[in-house]
């Protein structure tokens, strides 16, 4: 089916015309510069569900000790016009796509929306990207396509959506299918909402191929979003773990906002905690703590399956090495591996990370009881298993940066083969040993 066939037919999507009235006026009002905190707070009255949401989010502890804070008007001075039309923007967007009854899993849906947004506004921060709240909305936003093909396209959508849970790519399908992909028609949907048209060309982009040729100041929206998108953890659908050509992607598109490898990891490793604060006093459904928990370990199990099959390519490049004499193709087909692995170690450390921040907020939430230390032994295991992901994290730097003579000689290569089984042999002792004491 022809794109512009879609879209005609989108056109009468009832999305597209059940945008809130008073959420239309608050766009309105706050895109005009001289628009006051009053002429913002007279729009926001007029929806009391609105006005409620906002006056807790600004007397809530996210943003700093408690003010009580009892007016609008004080609420827009306080958070800011661009933080309000994005507060605006988040939780009637939530609940005008709210459907139980969905294909899609609306909880895991908004989980990433979140988690995407605020992965986003973080890249902005680290980047001096401003204002931030626009990459919020945008990361929230970035997905909506994927409803709207949904709601219009029911038989077509829950074909593709069975396939794209099997691990195949949902932007081919859907252009297979219908000439398009969900993110053009979320800018489209945007379009038609009349939003400001850099937002929907920012999340037109979120799974294209970054191209060096177009790293221009317009288009770092669309560059903050892809990366976000790319780095989150929790997904709304199955998807194939990232390959060499999507890390080398992550890596581009972050040196292309001036982010180090060093302040992305750090960037995500503060993303969960924020997902968990900041999904309450949004009213964002993103799952129990034990919903989080369970993907949180099946996240870990993943990293570990693929590094184990890194491991062995690993191993056969190493024995091909010291056969060629180490050719040159040789070492850097090995560089490209060992970065690779090093990639998914890194990952699996801050999932296991993550993982100890939410057993431990379970704890002081009082949601988890732990008469017999079981999460505190659960937090032992985890430090001791980052310890050893690092320690095999080391040994493979040695060999992106070995002295080729010295590697000549195959047993010192099987000395260290033989050193990265030994902990990742250790590493599922300590979990067997910790799945006794359950």
């Amino acid at each position: 089916m022809p794109e512009k066939q879609i879209f005609d037919l989108l056109r009468d999507c009832k999305e597209l015309s059940s945008l809130p009235q008073v959420l239309v006026e608050v766009i309105r009002v706050t895109d005009q510069e001289d628009s006051s905190a009053e002429d913002i707070a007279n729009v926001i009255l007029k929806d009391p569900a609105l006005s409620a949401r906002i006056l807790r989010v600004v007397n809530s502890p996210f943003y700093g000790p408690v003010r009580g804070i009892s007016t609008i008007n004080q609420a827009v001075v306080t958070l800011g016009i661009r933080a309000v039309k994005a507060l605006a923007l988040s939780t009637s967007l939530y609940k005008l796509f709210d459907n139980d009854k969905s294909i899609v899993d609306r909880v895991r849906f908004w989980r990433h929306s979140l988690e995407v947004a605020i992965a986003c506004r973080e890249i902005a921060r680290a980047c001096s990207y401003q204002p931030e709240e626009e990459a919020f909305v945008a990361g929230l936003m970035h997905d909506i396509g994927i409803l709207i093909l949904e709601s219009n396209f029911e038989d077509q959508f829950q074909h593709i959506w069975k396939l794209v849970e099997s691990g195949e790519s949902m932007v081919k399908l859907e252009k297979a299918t219908w000439g398009t992909n969900h993110a053009l028609v979320a800018k489209f949907l945007l379009d038609q909402w009349k939003l400001p048209s850099f937002l929907g060309e920012a999340i037109a982009t979120h799974h294209d191929r970054f191209d060096e040729y177009e790293d221009a100041p317009q288009n770092r929206l669309g560059r903050i979003i892809n990366l976000g998108n790319r780095i989150s953890k929790f997904r709304t659908c199955q998807i194939p773990p990232l390959d060499a050509d999507d890390i080398v992607e992550i890596e581009k598109l972050s040196d292309s906002l001036g982010i180090g490898p060093t302040v992305l990891a750090e960037l995500q490793e503060t993303i969960l905690s924020h997902l968990l604060k900041e999904s309450e006093f949004l009213e964002i459904k993103i799952g129990s703590m034990t919903d989080l928990l369970g993907a949180a370990n099946s996240l870990i199990y993943k990293q570990y399956v693929f590094v184990e099959t890194i491991l062995r390519e690993n191993r056969k490049m190493q024995a091909q090495i010291a056969r060629d004499q180490i050719k040159k193709a040789s070492l850097d087909s090995l560089r490209t591996i060992t970065a690779t692995l090093s990639h998914y170690i890194n990952n699996a450390s801050a999932t296991i990370l993550g993982r100890a921040q939410l057993v431990e907020l379970a704890i002081k939430k009082e949601t988890v009881h732990d008469e017999e230390h079981v999460a505190g032994n659960s937090m032992d295991i985890i430090v001791k298993s980052v310890e050893m992901i690092s320690a095999v994290l080391e040994e493979l730097k040695k060999l992106s940066s070995f002295d080729t003579t010295h590697y000549h000689d195959e047993t010192d290569i099987l000395d260290i083969e033989d050193r990265l089984k030994e902990k990742i042999v250790a590493i599922e002792e300590e979990k067997k040993a910790f799945a006794s004491m359950k």
